[in-house]
């Protein structure tokens, strides 16, 4: 909780391998842009930063390359020579360890070591372990480091771990203070995610440093595999593709397809799980670790978190979409013949306000192994919403919210034809000079079907 004195102010606090070096990046700090997808994308975090003096260029990124090269361990380019009594230690606090300027908390900061670096300790007294840092004379908490008893020299930068940011973890913390009035605060916890690109751009000399949820490099989403699945749900399909891949699968949906014999072949699990999802009519998120299977219908029922009224100035900027090329079929019919008996297996449903006298009325024709009338309507209810679901869309800037995320819903009034419900597809929030944003894409619930 902030002083209700407080002038009221967003913060971004960004941690890398678990130390906090918000302090250490604002003087270079220009934005931070945390981007949640509600399905079919993977969350991913943008941060820009002011290079005018080649620091990020020369040095951070630099030493990213020495880093990989070395498997994870700071470079010989980054260690400062030490002498023979000097012993090597790695650093165990999973946070990070501070390193100050003096043997006390009281003390200043000059960084922190990310968990696991090394360093070389000229001695330890009153639990504090002098070192050399950056050419200075520093001390760290001895309670947070474990003799390795190798060689090695100082560690004096916390760089990543590769420079293709395999294994590098980046988190951020967006903190919206007192911002109306009494001292109350609100979080979001962006979560966590792995260094995907850094790009240098100028003028002005510009560093984009983007990490993803699921990095592009990620197993689950390069490695592809052939695999016959025989008698296996879908549920029972994610679970065993995540348990392979180190991640952790939730499965939400109301429905579980059950498979006699699939055929995974030459894709990559991601890829394979999506084609299984899309054809059931379930959506899939990928995210911190995670795979979430879930039914798209169960959120669009939640009771709307925002209402956004034309010409009240709850907004900067919008831009409303209606389509209709593949995007308004007013019924589907799901069929299939069983090649052994020769029988038809069909279903049709139709939109709450479907029309029979209309004359552009689309019907989507889907053909899908059913083994029931019932089960055919359920699919065909899933393929007609799939299909349906972005006919109206509409993106808003926002004043930053931390509780505007993917997967809440919002009203829309005084816009005509696009008022009602509708549901937070992606939520954009960007923290930076010009203050906290939240950008929203919505689209329009689907009732009735």
């Amino acid at each position: 909780m902030s002083s209700p004195n407080q002038a009221r102010r967003v913060t971004a606090q960004i941690f890398f391998q678990g130390a906090d070096i918000t302090g250490s990046m604002r003087p270079y700090f220009l934005s931070a842009t945390y981007t949640d997808k509600e399905a079919d994308g993977t969350d991913d975090l943008q941060l820009k930063l002011q290079d005018r003096d080649d620091i990020w260029l020369k040095k951070w990124l630099a030493d990213a390359i020495d880093a990989a090269a070395s498997a994870g361990s700071l470079s010989a380019s980054s260690k400062a020579k030490t002498d023979g009594a000097a012993k090597s230690y790695k650093v165990t606090a999973k946070s990070g360890l501070n390193v100050r300027s003096g043997p006390s908390t009281s003390y200043g900061k000059y960084g922190a070591l990310v968990c696991g670096a090394e360093l070389q300790v000229e001695g330890i007294e009153n639990g504090w372990a002098k070192v050399s840092y950056n050419g200075k004379t520093a001390y760290v908490s001895a309670s947070y480091i474990k003799e390795s008893g190798g060689g090695g020299g100082d560690a004096s930068a916390a760089a990543p771990a590769s420079a293709s940011g395999a294994g590098f973890k980046i988190s951020a913390v967006f903190v919206r203070e007192n911002w109306t009035g009494g001292g109350r605060d609100k979080v979001l916890d962006c979560g966590q995610f792995e260094l995907d690109s850094v790009d240098a751009s100028g003028p002005p000399n510009t560093i984009t440093i983007k990490a993803t949820a699921l990095p592009y490099s990620a197993q689950i989403r390069q490695t592809e595999k052939s695999k016959a699945w025989e008698a296996y749900t879908l549920s029972g399909i994610a679970n065993e593709m995540a348990a392979a891949n180190g991640m952790t699968c939730m499965f939400l949906a109301n429905s579980d397809p059950s498979y006699g014999r699939v055929e995974q072949y030459k894709q990559s699990d991601i890829a394979f799980l999506s084609k299984l999802c899309h054809e059931a009519g379930i959506s899939l998120k990928a995210t911190n670790n995670l795979i979430v299977l879930f039914d798209q219908e169960d959120y669009e029922k939640k009771s709307p978190v925002l209402t956004i009224v034309r010409g009240s100035g709850s907004y900067t900027k919008h831009k409303l979409n209606a389509g209709t090329a593949g995007t308004q079929y007013a019924s589907c019919r799901v069929s299939y013949t069983d090649p052994g008996t020769g029988k038809c297996i069909e279903a049709t449903v139709k939109v709450e306000d479907y029309n029979d006298k209309a004359k552009n009325n689309q019907q989507l024709e889907i053909t899908a192994k059913v083994a029931s009338v019932a089960e055919a309507k359920t699919k065909a209810e899933k393929y007609l919403r799939l299909h349906n679901k972005y006919a109206k869309t509409a993106t808003f800037t926002l004043p930053g919210n931390p509780d505007i995320v993917a997967g809440v819903t919002a009203k829309l009034t005084g816009w005509g034809a696009w008022d009602g419900k509708y549901i937070v597809e992606q939520a954009a929030h960007s923290v930076g000079s010009s203050g906290y944003t939240t950008q929203v894409k919505l689209r329009k619930t689907l009732e009735g079907y």
